[in-house]
């Protein structure tokens, strides 16, 4: 990053969304906005998209995570919100495009955490 310029920063609002917070601010239609929110997957989109994180195990039963690429891509399209994941995506900060990154997949994080073990008969 250049010098004087902020490294973009998250920030998990009441309502269970996340803004992102840019370095510098990026055009939306003529506007110059400083920011981006991701809201909450809704069940729908889980049922349409699926979880972006694979587990894939071994004869021993040891597990390892895959984040699916193209999954995360159509997530960040369907919840972003007040700007255009296009303009957004051709940003040249991979720090941006970490934090949207773990922005999204800490929404199923999140929601497997919450699950409870099923109950034993």
């Amino acid at each position: 990053m250049s010098e004087g310029r902020s490294a973009p920063r998250r920030e998990d609002m009441p309502d269970g969304s996340v803004r992102i917070w840019f370095a510098a601010p990026i055009l939306f239609q003529a506007e110059p906005k400083g920011s981006l929110v991701l809201r909450p997957p809704c069940v729908m989109d889980v049922v349409e998209i699926g979880d972006p994180v694979t587990w894939f195990f071994d004869s021993a039963g040891r597990g390892v995570q895959s984040l699916d690429r193209e999954r995360l891509k159509l997530w960040f399209q369907r919840l972003i919100d007040g700007h255009d994941a296009d303009m957004v995506g051709r940003e040249r900060d991979p720090a941006l495009g970490l934090l949207i990154e773990e922005a999204i997949c800490g929404f199923f994080q999140n929601a497997r955490m919450s699950l409870k073990p099923a109950s034993a008969p």
